[in-house]
């Protein structure tokens, strides 16, 4: 178990410090990846709903921090910081990083 978290770069100790229950904890973030929003900022950011976008973002980075999945928080914050700072020549770079990240940490995860 432990390789397959740190092989995404999750602390699997960190992680069962606070969600001792693998099982249940890989229920939580099942539940987390199937998130619409990961693919729906998608739309948002080419119809430039840019406010609708920020929330979106917003609301998966805080889950992703409480989950510890840190490489898909990191991802998801430059995302938003290009919201919030209106830097949007980088959003869909960073948008495209962010959704591989997503599609590592879901194959681990999803079977």
């Amino acid at each position: 178990m432990k390789k397959k978290y740190a092989s995404i770069g999750l602390n699997y100790d960190l992680i069962i410090d606070k969600y001792p229950d693998v099982n249940e904890y890989e229920e939580i973030v099942n539940a987390y990846l199937d998130d619409t929003f990961f693919h729906e900022i998608r739309e948002m950011l080419e119809e430039e709903d840019y406010a609708m976008a920020k929330d979106a973002v917003k609301g998966l980075y805080i889950l992703a921090g409480e989950l510890y999945l840190y490489p898909l928080y990191e991802k998801l914050l430059e995302l938003y910081e290009d919201l919030e700072y209106e830097t949007y020549k980088d959003v869909d770079e960073h948008y495209q990083d962010m959704i591989g990240t997503y599609d590592k940490v879901r194959g681990i995860f999803h079977v």
